[in-house]
Order: structure tokens, then C-alpha cells, then sequence
């Protein structure tokens, strides 16, 4: 019924399968080490190695459309969703940016902070935007349909404008819609992430991914994801564009990106650009603080003079994100405290709130023992923001969870991004407004305004 096979010819299939075996690990190696040599039969390659994982990702995601954004340590899985701890009169709104998996989308919900109440929620058009970017024409634009596809968009750090109108970015475009979620601008030159900020001539400052890179060391041209400084006014001009990398470099910190034992497309990690409103004794106004968390790094930097006025790194804090500019010579860093192990990247503690004192040269762990009581910890994101009254709200972005302080460190509220069914999913990136001008506005828009989307 079947024929011999000649053992020769068993021995040579199996060398050929060893060779063959041997060459597809070394194409992938290469192409995991950063080499550009055998494009075609590289991008093959990682094909084929990762059919299992796409393939699982595929029958989970069917399962659960909001996978994608689940938090799967289960941290908070026995928490309320929301619960009042103290009666704490509070002006304000916060802008609760979270997966809602009842709608299995991202949604920005307005919380009026004097009863923690849902006023307003923000839902963007996926496909509107995606309409709206010019991605066939850019290699770096190729995978946005999935990208901000409905179960994939997310809205980083909103920043809410006067008039109720919503801008943010998905590591994506960056996006402006109105008060009914209704696209207003696209800017569609750079792919933008992370913190969103705005300076003393209402212009914002938005981390971005420079495409082509605007490095001018010919020997680094190649350097892919060339991490960006960008300001861009309120009607979506480019106004100011400039490589962090070219920062260092003419600096005289080159060796923070370029020595390491091997290339890295993520060496530098911009994560938050905070911009100076006021002149200080340490700082003037225009100046902006960086947060680089790759090399957990941040420093003041100048754009007028291109100098890096001062550079903090420091055993205090490590793969930290958000900077805060406190008072004329205080400023605190949010410090995910992560580290890298042979096991994987891991907290041994906790999150934690680094205080920086210019005038000092002095670091100061703050709300230790509440972070300690609290168990705050993320290690992707992260995010505090202090209030004129002193109050504060630390985002822990990985789990889902939202805290808020009173000045005294006493927990007012906590909100946990879950699931009817007990599922946490990700947050990204919170943030209260004080402003009385755009409060009001706001609130006359709930009463004015009424939305058909």
C-alpha cells in the first residue's frame, strides 16, 4: 500500500527542513535586531511566525471586541465601578477618557465634580475619521483603517476648548470634533500620541512620530520612529516641528541614544510635553519640560535657543510619564517605577509621585504612604494632576482605575472602568478643567445644544 522510503533520502529531507529551520530563525533575527537587508523574505517571514498569534488574537477578539483594550491582570475585577467616599464640593469637570464596553467603543464622559454625574459624553465616528486621513499616500499611514477601526480608536488626553469643542489623537492623526462628536480637522502630517497641552498663546504642544525623520546626522538618517516636539494652533496649523533625537544630539547627548548594545526604534519615548506659562527663577515662558521615557529622562528645554536648559535622571524615578509644573521651582514627575528584569519589565512596589526642587537640586517621594495604601501602580501610562485647591486625580491607565484626593490625601472618589460582566478595561489619559469660562460655556451648551448623532 505504500512504497519504501530509501533512509538517504529521509536524512536529506531532514537536513534541508534543519537548514531551512535554521536560515527562517536567522531572517528573523535580523529583522528583530533592526537589518534592512532581505526585505521581501523578511516581511515573509514574520508572516508565517506570527500566524498563531494573529490567529488566537482573532478567535479572542471575536469573543470580545474590547479585548483589545482589556486589562487582564484583573487587579480591580471585585471594585465598584463608582463610589462617593467623601461629600467634597468640587468646581470642575473631568473629561473620563475610557473604553465603554457597552457600546464596545472609546467615549469621553464630562463628570460634573459636584456629584460625579455623567453630563456629556463625547462617542467619535471611527469611520468619519478614518474618511478624513489621506493614509493611501503615506507607507507610515498604511495600517489606520485598523488602527482607529471602531474596536481599536481611543481618545488620548482630550483637551476641551471654550466653545465644547474636543481634540485628541489615537497614536494616530491628530483629530478635533465638536460638542456632537461631529469632525471638525484632521491633521493628517504626523502621527501624534500622548499628552495634549497647551501653552500661553493657546497653542498646543502634541508628542509626535517625524516622518521622514528630521535628523541631519547623516549617520543616524535611518533611525525609524524619530521622536517629535510639536505646536500646532488651535485651527490646526503646523507651526513648530523638531526632532528630540536632533535635541540631544546638538546638546551633546548623543550617547543617550546610540550607544546601547543594540538598535533600538524606541530609544527615546517622548511621552509628555508640558509647556512653561509663567516666567521663573529656573525657567522662562516658552520653555517646555520633556518626559523621555525610554531612557527615563526629562528635561527643560528651550525651543527659542535650542538649548537643554536643564537635564534630570535620576535613581528617583525610572520609565516614568506626565510632568507637572507645581510652583516657580517645584515640579513632580509621575514615576511608573519599572524596571526591566530577566523575567520582563515589573514593579516591585509601587507608582509613585517624584517631587523635583530647583532651587535644592533636591528629589522628594510625595503621597508615599498613600500610594502605598492605595496600591497605586501602572506600568504603561500613568497620569496625576494636581488642582488650585490642592486636590489631585491619579490615573492608573493599564488597570482601568481613576482616583480622586482632597488636599489632605483623602479619597473622595474612585472610579473603576468596568464591564457589567466584571471586566476592567484601559483608560487613557483623564483630565479635570478649572477654567470657570469654559465650565460655563459647557454647561450652557447641555442646555442649548441638542445632538442627532
Amino acid at each position: 500500500m505504500f512504497k519504501k522510503i530509501e533512509i538517504w533520502f529521509l536524512y536529506l529531507v531532514l537536513v534541508v527542513f534543519f537548514i531551512i529551520l535554521i536560515l527562517f530563525g536567522g531572517i528573523l533575527r535580523h529583522h528583530y535586531l533592526g537589518g534592512e537587508k532581505f526585505k521581501l523574505i523578511r516581511s515573509v517571514s514574520v508572516f508565517i511566525a506570527e500566524i498563531p498569534y494573529n490567529f488566537k488574537r482573532i478567535i479572542q477578539l471575536a469573543d470580545d471586541p474590547g479585548r483589545y483594550f482589556l486589562d487582564e491582570s484583573n487587579r480591580f475585577k471585585n471594585e465598584p465601578k463608582s463610589k462617593i467616599f467623601l461629600n467634597s464640593k468640587q468646581e470642575g469637570i473631568l473629561l473620563l477618557s475610557r473604553y465603554d464596553d457597552d457600546i464596545k467603543k472609546f467615549v469621553v464622559e464630562v463628570v460634573d465634580l459636584e456629584n460625579f454625574q455623567v453630563i456629556h459624553r463625547y462617542v467619535p465616528n471611527s469611520q468619519e475619521l478614518i474618511k478624513s486621513v489621506s493614509y493611501k499616500k503615506k507607507d507610515e499611514f498604511k495600517e489606520i483603517p485598523k488602527q482607529i477601526s471602531k474596536e481599536r480608536l481611543f481618545v488620548w488626553h482630550p483637551y476641551l476648548e471654550e466653545n465644547g469643542e474636543l481634540i485628541f489623537n489615537s497614536s494616530s492623526p491628530l483629530f478635533k470634533i465638536d460638542f456632537c462628536s461631529n469632525l471638525i480637522w484632521t491633521m493628517d502630517n504626523n502621527y501624534y500620541h500622548h499628552s495634549i497641552e497647551i501653552d500661553h498663546e493657546n497653542n498646543y504642544w502634541v508628542p509626535s512620530i517625524l516622518n521622514p525623520s528630521l535628523i541631519k546626522d547623516e549617520n543616524y538618517k535611518d533611525y525609524a520612529g524619530d521622536d517629535g516636539i510639536t505646536k500646532i494652533s488651535s485651527d490646526g496649523k503646523l507651526l513648530l516641528e523638531k526632532s528630540v533625537a536632533q535635541i540631544l544630539i546638538d546638546n551633546g547627548y548623543k550617547h543617550l541614544l546610540f550607544s546601547q548594545l543594540k538598535y533600538d526604534e524606541d530609544v527615546i519615548h517622548l511621552n509628555d510635553i508640558q509647556p512653561v506659562l509663567v516666567d521663573g527663577a529656573y525657567w522662562k515662558r516658552g520653555d517646555i519640560f520633556l518626559s523621555l521615557r525610554s531612557i527615563s529622562t526629562v528635561f527643560l528645554y528651550r525651543p527659542s535657543t535650542n538649548k537643554i536648559i536643564k537635564m534630570l535622571r535620576s535613581p528617583y524615578f525610572s520609565y516614568q510619564h506626565d510632568v507637572d509644573i507645581i510652583n516657580n521651582k517645584t515640579i513632580y514627575i509621575f514615576n511608573n517605577n519599572l524596571f526591566n528584569t530577566r523575567n520582563g519589565q515589573k514593579i516591585f512596589t509601587k507608582s509613585e509621585i517624584i517631587s523635583y526642587d530647583f532651587e535644592l537640586d533636591k528629589y522628594t517621594k510625595m503621597y508615599d504612604q498613600t500610594f502605598e495604601n492605595h496600591n497605586i501602580k501602572t506600568a504603561f501610562g500613568g497620569l496625576y494632576q494636581r488642582l488650585e485647591n490642592g486636590s489631585f486625580i491619579v490615573e492608573e491607565q493599564e488597570h482601568g482605575r481613576l482616583l480622586f484626593f482632597n488636599k489632605d490625601e483623602k479619597l473622595i472618589w474612585q472610579f473603576v472602568n468596568k464591564s457589567a460582566d466584571n471586566k476592567v478595561y484601559v483608560m487613557r489619559w483623564s483630565r479635570i478643567v478649572e477654567d470657570k469660562k469654559t465650565i460655563q460655556n459647557f454647561k450652557k451648551l447641555i442646555t442649548e445644544k441638542k445632538c442627532t448623532n
